[in-house]
């Protein structure tokens, strides 16, 4: 047998065949490619993310501990206000405490405590302390005593009066 035509080498692909291949092979290495770009921008977002939460935790500790400093200077505050308001009070009843007092009668010693009044001082006759200083003392205070010493160096009498706002068997219960 014999032919007129030469044989031509037939090749293992096709012209279509590598044309198809190489399109598969060239979008096969772009989803690759796309696909370790994205795990890359994932794992950068990851230590981000990471980064920030602990940068997060950080600024939440130091808000608490802000907190914990404003409390107290709210509480110091509020106390700063409740010792201005005893100090005026205070500062009043001393006042009208020397008020009461007249010109006659010294006093030496003056001791405030929350419910006893202690006042020691000299007065020319007893009489002058009791029309010009008990009655408002006694006004005021549930309990007045008063002890009287003549001194002879100044020719005047001593006294020390305590005063509460107590009776004495309430004191005597208080201190059981």
């Amino acid at each position: 047998m014999y032919s007129y035509k030469t044989p031509r080498k037939k090749p293992l692909f096709s012209r279509d065949s590598l044309l198809w291949m190489s399109f598969v092979g060239i979008v096969f290495t772009a989803l690759v490619a796309f696909g370790l770009y994205l795990y890359y921008q994932a794992s950068q977002y990851k230590h981000a993310l990471e980064s920030v939460e602990a940068s997060n935790n950080v600024l939440s500790q130091s808000v608490m501990g802000y907190e914990k400093e404003l409390k107290i200077f709210k509480m110091q505050e509020t106390l700063g206000k409740e010792v201005r308001a005893s100090n005026i009070l205070l500062k009043n009843s001393i006042k009208n405490l020397f008020d009461l007092v007249p010109d006659q009668i010294v006093l030496t010693k003056v001791m405030m405590q929350k419910d006893l009044l202690e006042l020691e001082g000299t007065t020319p006759t007893k009489d002058t302390y009791r029309l010009l200083l008990e009655p408002p003392l006694k006004s005021i205070f549930k309990r007045s005593r008063v002890n009287y010493i003549f001194n002879t160096q100044l020719g005047k009498y001593e006294f020390k009066s305590l005063n509460s706002v107590a009776d004495e068997q309430e004191m005597n219960d208080g201190k059981k």
